[in-house]
């Protein structure tokens, strides 16, 4: 929240201790901080970004280990599979995003793993590696971490650098319309998030920005 501030953002008060609204020009940016039942266990957080009433993406951070290692929590991904699947099945009733209408019932039974190719990717790992230059970070969807991990807890690094998308690259594609799930209304966001921190013991940072 500070970093936001310095980046010319102003504090609105009067939101509550776990929500902090910025203004900006014509935009209004929402932070709100969601966390499990016993905050001294959180070992990470996860990421939501939305644009209101179009967009959602989910996002999850893994770092490479000491041993170039990245190590994945198999129960976690389960969850992230399985949000994904309600997003995108409760999206077929808000279907608020233009591109994301064309969704049909064929895509929601598709296995998961083929959803790559469908506009519905709402779960992403961001993975900060380090190579010989210094730190490289990547976003991948769910079903390319599934594919690469196999029935292993962890692999090497090697499997993942250099490809996956690149910040500027995921944000484009975000933008677009390219990924990322059609948005759903904010109570049934509130309870998939809540569930999944109290399941995961994660703190979720849920940004959320709309145009005024």
């Amino acid at each position: 929240c500070e970093k936001i501030k310095k980046e010319g953002w102003f504090e609105k008060e009067g939101e509550g201790v776990f929500i902090k609204t910025f203004d900006k020009d014509d935009y209004l940016l929402k932070v709100g901080f969601i966390h499990a039942r016993k905050g001294e266990d959180i070992t990470g957080a996860d990421l939501v970004f939305e644009v209101k009433d179009r967009k959602i993406i989910f996002i999850q951070a893994k770092k490479v280990g000491l041993d170039r290692r990245i190590h994945f929590n198999r129960f976690q991904l389960q969850k992230l599979i399985q949000l994904e699947e309600e997003i995108c099945a409760r999206s077929l009733f808000y279907p608020n995003c233009n591109k994301c209408k064309k969704l049909s019932t064929l895509y929601l039974y598709c296995h998961f793993y083929r959803s790559i190719t469908l506009p519905c990717r709402t779960a992403f790992y961001y993975l900060i590696m380090e190579n010989q230059s210094g730190i490289e970070k990547r976003f991948f969807h769910i079903s390319e971490i599934y594919f690469v991990l196999g029935d292993k807890k962890s692999v090497s690094q090697k499997e993942f650098l250099k490809q996956g998308l690149k910040e500027d690259e995921f944000h484009e594609m975000f933008w677009k319309c390219k990924i990322g799930g059609p948005d759903i209304i904010e109570d049934m966001k509130k309870n998939i998030l809540f569930f999944y921190s109290l399941y995961t013991c994660r703190l979720i940072i849920w940004l959320h920005i709309e145009e005024k």
